[in-house]
Order: C-alpha cells, then sequence, then structure tokens
C-alpha cells in the first residue's frame, strides 16, 4: 500500500522542487494537494485519485502532494485543516477545489481532463487563468462564506459568554447582599451636587449617618455596572449630563438593623413629601414635592443654551466693567494721594531751602526759589489714569455658536440622583464605588473568570490527581465528580473524593465516572501535572474549556459544600 502511494503521488518538500516539476512538465496537468504541516495531507480520496490517474487521464495527470508552508506562493493555503486541490496546466491555475466530496471532485476532475485535452488538440476552452499566487472567483466565495461562518460563531459565543456573564454578575450580587444590609449609596449629577447637604434633614430623622464619599468619574464601561439592575433613567441627555464631570456617590449607614434599607432610602427620596405648612410663603408651597421630583431637569433645546451663554456672557462683560471701573477709581484716588504727599515733601525742601538762603543773604537765589511752582498734581494724576486706563481696556470678543456642538435631544429627563431598587443593585453598585467598605464585611467573589480549561480523569486516579494538583489548589476554580460520556452529557455525583468514597459505589456506573478539575490557565504548570495522568480529557483551548466548563460547573456550584475539603 505504501509503494502505491509513492507511484501515485509526487511529494513535495521544498519551493525549488515546486517550481521545477511545474517548469518541465508543461506538456502535463498537474492536480496538487495543498496541505498545512499542521494538519498533514489527506487521504479520503486516495482510491478516487488511482483511478483518475490509471483510467481516466491517459498518462496525461500528475499528483502533487505539497504543503503549502514550504511554498511562499501558496501561503493563502496555511493554517487551514479542509483539503485543497489545485489544477494547473501551462503553469497556470485553472481550477481550485476545496473538500473530500468523491462525487463532485470526480466531475471536475473529468471536465479539466476534457479541458486539457482541448487545449493540446489546439482547440482550448475560452475560460479565464489565473497565476498560482492569484486568489481565484471560488476562493473568494469560500473565504466569504468561511468569514461569515467565523463571524457567525463569534457571535453566538459571545453571546453565550454574555449571558453566562450577567449571570454570574448577578449571583455574585445575591452572595454580597446577607453581608450589606446595613449600608447603601446615592449618586448625585454633576449639577446636583447641592443637593446633598440640602438633605441631610431626612437622613438624620431616620438614624443614617454617612462613612463614606467619593467624587468619581464615570466612563461609558462603568456606567453599566454602577447602575446594574437599577431604573436610573439612563437616556441619551442624563447620560451626557452624567459624564459632563464628576459624580458625587454618598455611602450611608443606617443605624436600626431592623428596617429595609433599600426601602427607607427610596421612601425618602422618590415618595415622601414635605408636609403642608400654612405659614410658609407661596414659593415654598409650590416646593411641596418628593425630593425627586425637586431636583430632576429636563434636557432643554439648544436655542435656549445658547441665550443663557449669552446672557450670562453679557453679565459677565458688565461686571468685568464694572470691576474695571472701580479699579480705575481706585488707581486714580492712590495716584492722587501720592501726588499730594510728594507736593509736600517738595514744600517743606523748598521752605527749609529759603531758610538756608536767608541765613546766607542770597537774596537773588531766594527771589529765583520763590517764582518756581510745586503744584504738579493735575498732570500726575491724569498721566496715571491714562496709562492704566490703556491697560484696561480691552476689545471685546463677540459671542461665538459652534454649530457642531452635540446636544442631546431636549425634553429628556435628567435626574439630580441615584438610589438602588433592589438589593442586587445595591450590592453590585457599593462593590464598584466604595469596595473597601464592602471588603469590610465581605470578600466578593471575582466577577470575571480568569481563562481556564477541563481536565476529565478516570475515577480510579482520583487520589493520586489530588495529590498531583494539591501544591497548586490556589488554580482550581471547581472541581467535581461525574458521571459523563463527555463534557456535554454529564449528571454530577460529588463536590470531593472525600464526599465520593462515602457513598456507595454499587449503584453507580463506575466506567463512565470522571473525576473534573475547572483549571485556571494563568499558568499552566497544574494542568501539565495532571498531564502525567494521562487524563482522558483536556479542553483544546480556553475558549473550548469556558464552553465545556459552562456545562459542568454553573455559576452557584459549590454553594454549599466545601469543594475543597480534599486539600485540607
Amino acid at each position: 500500500m505504501a509503494r502505491k502511494k509513492v507511484e501515485l503521488f509526487i511529494e513535495i518538500h521544498n519551493e525549488k522542487d515546486f517550481h521545477l516539476i511545474l517548469k518541465t512538465n508543461k506538456k502535463f496537468l498537474i492536480c496538487a494537494e495543498i496541505f498545512s504541516n499542521a494538519f498533514g495531507p489527506c487521504s479520503a480520496l486516495d482510491r478516487l485519485f488511482s483511478t483518475i490517474k490509471m483510467n481516466w487521464s491517459d498518462g496525461k495527470l500528475i499528483l502533487l502532494k505539497v504543503p503549502a508552508d514550504e511554498i511562499e506562493v501558496l501561503q493563502r493555503f496555511r493554517h487551514q485543516s479542509e483539503p485543497v486541490y489545485m489544477f494547473i496546466s501551462n503553469a497556470r491555475v485553472t481550477k481550485v477545489f476545496r473538500g473530500v466530496d468523491p462525487i463532485t471532485f470526480a466531475e471536475v476532475a473529468k471536465y479539466e481532463l476534457y479541458c486539457f485535452q482541448r487545449w493540446k488538440d489546439g482547440h482550448p476552452v475560452d475560460r479565464p487563468l489565473y497565476q498560482l499566487d492569484e486568489v481565484t472567483p471560488d476562493e473568494m466565495e469560500w473565504m466569504a462564506t468561511r468569514k461569515l461562518e467565523k463571524d457567525q460563531e463569534s457571535s453566538a459565543l459571545n453571546a453565550r459568554r454574555s449571558a453566562r456573564q450577567a449571570i454570574r454578575k448577578h449571583h455574585r450580587a445575591e452572595l454580597m447582599v446577607p453581608f450589606l444590609t446595613d449600608i447603601n449609596f446615592v449618586i448625585f449629577w454633576p449639577h446636583c451636587f447641592h443637593a446633598h447637604p440640602e438633605l441631610y434633614e431626612q437622613w438624620d430623622a431616620n438614624n443614617i449617618i454617612m462613612i463614606g464619599r467619593e467624587e468619581i468619574d464615570i466612563s461609558e464601561d462603568k456606567v453599566a455596572d454602577i447602575f446594574y439592575a437599577g431604573d436610573a433613567p439612563l437616556n441619551e441627555a442624563s447620560l451626557h449630563k452624567l459624564k459632563s464631570g464628576p459624580v458625587l456617590a454618598i455611602c450611608f449607614r443606617l443605624l436600626n438593623a431592623d428596617v429595609n434599607f433599600v426601602s427607607l432610602v427610596r421612601r425618602i427620596l422618590y415618595e415622601e413629601v414635605p408636609p403642608y405648612d400654612e405659614t410658609q410663603d407661596s414659593q415654598s408651597l409650590r416646593s411641596l414635592k418628593t425630593a425627586f421630583d425637586r431636583y430632576k431637569t429636563y434636557s432643554p433645546f439648544k436655542e435656549d443654551v445658547w441665550r443663557q451663554r449669552r446672557e450670562e456672557e453679557e453679565q459677565r462683560r458688565q461686571e468685568e466693567k464694572k470691576r474695571q471701573a472701580r479699579f480705575l477709581s481706585e488707581t486714580r484716588r492712590l495716584a492722587r494721594e501720592a501726588a499730594l504727599e510728594a507736593t509736600e515733601a517738595k514744600k517743606k525742601e523748598k521752605e527749609q531751602r529759603k531758610l538756608e538762603l536767608l541765613k546766607t543773604g542770597n537774596l537773588e537765589a531766594l527771589a529765583a526759589l520763590d517764582t518756581k511752582s510745586c503744584d504738579y498734581l493735575p498732570a500726575a494724576v491724569s498721566r496715571v489714569s491714562l496709562i492704566f486706563q490703556e491697560d484696561l481696556e480691552e476689545e471685546e470678543e463677540e459671542f461665538v455658536i459652534d454649530e457642531n456642538e452635540y446636544f442631546p435631544p431636549a425634553g429628556l429627563l435628567i435626574p439630580g440622583f441615584y438610589a438602588p431598587p433592589n438589593d442586587i443593585a445595591k450590592a453590585n453598585g457599593l462593590a464598584v464605588l466604595f469596595p473597601k467598605l464592602v471588603l469590610e464585611r465581605v470578600t466578593p467573589h471575582p466577577e470575571f473568570l480568569p481563562q481556564h480549561v477541563l481536565a476529565l480523569l478516570e475515577i480510579n486516579k482520583r487520589h493520586k490527581a489530588i495529590e498531583a494538583i494539591a501544591p497548586f489548589k490556589h488554580a482550581i476554580i471547581n472541581m467535581g465528580i461525574f458521571e459523563a460520556s463527555s463534557p456535554y452529557h454529564s449528571v454530577h455525583i460529588a463536590y470531593t473524593v472525600k464526599q465520593f468514597d462515602t457513598l456507595d459505589s454499587t449503584s453507580l456506573n463506575l466506567d463512565i465516572m470522571r473525576l473534573a478539575f475547572m483549571l485556571s490557565m494563568e499558568v499552566d504548570v497544574p494542568l501539565l501535572h495532571l498531564m502525567d495522568l494521562n487524563p482522558l480529557h483536556v479542553s483544546r483551548d480556553c475558549s473550548a474549556g469556558e464552553e465545556e466548563c459552562a456545562a459542568m460547573f454553573p455559576v452557584n456550584y459549590g454553594d454549599d459544600y466545601d469543594q475543597f475539603e480534599d486539600f485540607n
């Protein structure tokens, strides 16, 4: 059988051999099976190839086995497990066939032999020919189909992963709820920080104290985490306002242990209306509404925003002009006082000079001194005022409207604050906003699992497996014993080897009993130690491992049992 294969195919090992065959056999039709070294050549159609060469080709066909990894012009076929067959005539590609359908391939081979004979007879069939490195229309169609299948598979995988993650996130919050009954949080939008001190009285009246305060810039990723399972109106306008600046997050503690903290905060903020008081003025009476209604707003029209900005800009300019006028007036006053002081000093100096001249009897100098004036106050004040006025005068800039500025749709609700409506939303939000306070009460389960794989071993190797994996127990995410013909057809029997050893084995099917490990692949050393025991099954990669582990280990697996007691 081996000798027949050697006679049937010519094996190509490098680029030089391949091009030499093409160059020296232009009078023959060449059919090359192109394979990737990672998967090797296919033998499914070998019997058909024998028939084609011996009975149909009349000696005109050469069969090749060509490794795509070694041939540069065939690099597009690398890393593919599906066999590809390329028909080549006179160093030009005439047809590329993919797959192992013998009936279809036989029809293709007959037609290629017919076209080759027509070409030799001088009556070639009019059809396109391609260079070796040129992608044919059939290949383009296959590539498009393959890409579509991969995209669909990836979308389905991501959808299943998202669904599992949502279940895990909810379960993680459920486990934290019993430990966080006495704390809660409220988030204030960037424009509504003032609401926090204005609500102090309501907290004091209900024995609620503040134990944490954070100002946080919320990104797009954090929004879904913080408001998970909540009822905040996260419309386009409220999200735009939420991300316009840091939000204020306040953590409260309830001193009354017998009260539901979530319901209490929601009643204070969303339901309670201040009592009616006849002594209040009309403005106060109009504010008789819930705290949520008092602080909520609605997104304005962009024209209203521009008008408000224009008015604010005009007001700013008027205030700036008043400030400059006050500054100039004060500057003049100080200049006048300085000039008066200088004048008085000159007068004193002049009188002193007169006395000295009188003593010396120099009457001419005394007469000349009398004619000089010391009063230069008006000129000095005017000069100083002119200098400062020139410095203060500015060219007024025209108010500019940016037509490209983004404005959310008008009329959308923008809340002033948010408090979680249920325990799940509260626990998850607290873990995101105040992780240190949560850690003082409970250690949350990790929200995201590391990449992992599934390993299945025969049940008679259970004690050796525990001994081998014990030094790396931190890498075990879950473990258990199952009756399993495959990861997708399994029934849970026990959480640990110790628990399994206490069961009556006579009622169990030991032939399909498996010890399963869900192993983290952050490091591969634990899996390598298990490989020494020749496991029956190991996930081919982390994506497959994620699917297989999800089939065997639900998110609540091990909640009611210590699945790591074998290592105690």
